[in-house]
């Protein structure tokens, strides 16, 4: 079935999610795909849903393999990306701890953590290595990457340092392993460091924006995208996952910790044979 990176919702109702369960679909992009399967490690861990497992596990498998020469760049950044496989990745070392597993989550990691900065930024990178923009006629005409060329100082709190915090939280949780710790100790003290405080503009103070230049240590924006000015930011999308995984480190707990305590068994037992019945589990593809 030709789909795009994420099913809206006209084609979902006139088609049934079922269809999606059943069809066959690759796409090399954590950032579309990667955090449904954090959330099938965490159903499986409470319901024991073999599917849960063995389809985290093939995707994650496939993704591994084709990384990096094959992955799809989301607006150009290998540091998004990257960032957004360590969730599933540290939640897949939890329910199955593995050599395997943890050398994903190293390799992963590893490339993530060259690219953090002496202030603990992590700066964004052209996953291609291509341009940011391709060319003068795409040029703000798109959401698109916040760098021109490899080596400019800007990192992205929507994207990549917020999901890249609460991944590097995981990891150090499920390993003990201080390579993981001792990365996003660094990330949580920047990040604080650049938190916005404004008297003047108090719909602002204590979030962070989009992006910012840590070696001018200013916010930033590109003028190539059509979207995102200097003084964005996302209620939804920077503020939670830096401010929540802040608390968490606090509590000295983690994520994982934090949704295990919710009831996924009980509605799952009731729910399944309905639906997911057991004819759609005979005929599903890739399991």
């Amino acid at each position: 079935m030709d789909r795009p990176p994420q099913p809206t919702e006209s084609p979902l109702q006139a088609r049934g999610w079922q269809a999606y369960w059943t069809a066959e679909h690759v796409h090399y992009s954590p950032h579309y795909q990667s955090w449904i399967w954090a959330c099938y490690l965490w159903a499986y861990q409470q319901t024991r849903f073999e599917p849960l497992l063995s389809r985290t596990k093939t995707g994650m498998r496939s993704m591994m393999e084709a990384y990096p020469a094959q992955w799809d760049w989301c607006l150009r950044s290998g540091t998004i990306e990257r960032s957004r496989l360590l969730l599933p990745l540290a939640w897949l070392v939890r329910v199955e701890d593995s050599p395997e597993h943890r050398t994903w989550l190293r390799t992963v990691a590893g490339d993530l953590i060259d690219l953090q900065d002496s202030r603990g930024a992590i700066r964004e990178v052209l996953g291609t290595g291509g341009p940011g923009v391709s060319s003068n006629a795409e040029y703000g005409t798109g959401e698109t990457s916040l760098i021109q060329t490899n080596g400019d100082a800007v990192c992205d709190m929507l994207y990549s340092c917020n999901f890249a915090l609460a991944g590097l939280h995981e990891a150090a949780a499920a390993t003990r392993d201080p390579f993981y710790g001792e990365a996003a100790d660094r990330l949580a003290d920047f990040l604080c460091r650049i938190q916005i405080r404004s008297e003047a503009h108090p719909e602002l103070d204590g979030a962070w924006y989009r992006a910012f230049d840590f070696r001018r240590w200013d916010y930033w924006a590109s003028s190539a995208d059509w979207e995102w000015g200097p003084w964005c930011t996302e209620t939804g999308w920077c503020q939670p996952w830096i401010a929540g995984t802040l608390a968490l480190r606090q509590r000295e707990a983690s994520l994982w910790d934090l949704v295990r305590q919710a009831d996924l068994r009980t509605p799952f037992v009731a729910l399944r044979p309905h639906m997911l019945p057991d004819e759609l589990l005979e005929t599903s593809a890739g399991d």
